[in-house]
């Protein structure tokens, strides 16, 4: 079983914050919910980034 490093979480902060982007670029009126949005598309961003980083060397 591999275990994680600090190298190989260095895709967390791109990856949580393009979720951060992505989700925060949806319309809404409330900031209350944008910055709900942003956190939750900063988080789906770091597991799927844990997802890739421990899903690629099954691939390989």
């Amino acid at each position: 079983m591999a275990t994680l490093t600090l190298t190989d979480l260095i895709l967390l902060i791109p990856m949580a914050l393009a979720g951060a982007l992505f989700f925060g670029a949806i319309p809404v009126a409330s900031k209350l919910t944008l910055n709900a949005l942003r956190v939750f598309g900063a988080l789906l961003g770091m597991l799927c980034a844990v997802v890739l980083v421990e899903g690629l060397p099954l691939l390989i």
